[in-house]
């Protein structure tokens, strides 16, 4: 197939679409021949190269916002390609939304329910897709390796430590984190995203508490998750992170036991159990780093994160474009 696919691709991979875009596009240029499009260079060169290239589908992996509407529909009138959207983090408010009718694409690739039924009762053709993960970058590490890494970047050995991966704002709810570094024994990691602004008062709060953080590209960010007894993804606001958070994913696929709230995509895709725990509010929060700190809790997160390999991920999307495609036929 010819893919015009359409995201960030400039920039450090610690920003959740601008993973997902990367992957996406690594996966489908394996088997197919991709145009890249990169969101930060938009410009009137683009009706060209569509009508050069002329796509089956162009996808917008990126968002989406009203402005990515507007920018497919313009795109597609350059072309007779199907028009995809992911909906990795739906941005638009209750002025905008009136306006998806007159834009909607040919599909919306949903994850949560919520995103789901929002674009379904504005008239919008749904199909689910989620997130992956590289299960051959993202393993469980032995006690031996675990040890040198923690080493390796100075954490205490001796310690349970609990890490957290990505932003430092409160809208992410990453206050919760001093209050976990005051439960004995515990150590909480929190390496922070280059690529989002971060909040000052936030972060030194955090310092003052007593938790380590590391705000730098990682370029082996597996190894964080490596060096870690669990891992706390505690954000409620839809809009500090994507709907189905790659971090969480990550550690899964490294095997930890993973402390969330019910946050997007997460209860749909996954069941509460071996190891997976879900939490209402902060005081659950420090009741489940309790648990999983002083009983000795089965784990199996890996094998439940298998299914979402990005190979996977990939291969379904591909059944998606050639469904819509032969639709047109």
């Amino acid at each position: 197939m010819r893919i015009c696919l359409i995201g960030e691709y400039s920039g450090s991979l610690d920003e959740g679409m601008r993973n997902v875009t990367s992957c996406l596009y690594k996966g489908l240029s394996n088997r197919h021949t991709v145009l890249p499009l990169d969101t930060k260079k938009v410009s009137l060169h683009w009706l060209k190269k569509i009508k050069e290239f002329d796509p089956e589908i162009i996808h917008y992996a990126h968002g989406p916002s009203i402005i990515s509407l507007i920018v497919m529909h313009v795109l597609a009138s350059r072309s007779n390609a199907k028009t995809v959207i992911s909906a990795t983090q739906p941005r638009f408010s209750s002025l905008t939304k009136r306006f998806i009718p007159l834009f909607k694409p040919n599909l919306i690739l949903t994850q949560s329910y919520g995103a789901d039924g929002m674009f379904k009762e504005l008239g919008c053709v749904t199909e689910f897709l989620p997130n992956g993960v590289d299960i051959d970058r993202f393993v469980p590490v032995s006690k031996m390796i675990k040890e040198r890494l923690r080493e390796k970047y100075g954490v205490d050995k001796d310690k349970f430590v609990i890490v957290h991966v990505g932003s430092i704002r409160s809208r992410r709810n990453i206050q919760i984190f001093s209050k976990i570094q005051e439960i004995e024994g515990v150590q909480v990691v929190i390496a922070g995203s280059t690529s989002m602004p971060m909040e000052q008062i936030s972060y030194k709060h955090l310092l003052e508490s007593g938790c380590v953080i590391w705000r730098r590209y990682f370029e082996n960010v597996e190894e964080i998750y490596q060096l870690s007894d669990c891992y706390v993804f505690p954000a409620t606001n839809l809009l500090s992170a994507i709907e189905l958070p790659l971090s969480v994913l990550e550690a899964m696929s490294c095997n930890l036991p993973v402390i969330s709230t019910k946050f997007g995509a997460l209860p749909r895709i996954f069941e509460e159990g071996d190891g997976l725990l879900f939490v209402d509010n902060e005081d659950d929060v420090i009741d489940a780093v309790e648990k999983i700190k002083n009983t000795d809790v089965n784990i199996g997160t890996r094998e439940n994160v298998l299914l979402y390999a990005w190979d996977n991920i990939v291969r379904r999307l591909e059944g998606i474009y050639e469904e819509i495609i032969s639709e047109r036929k």
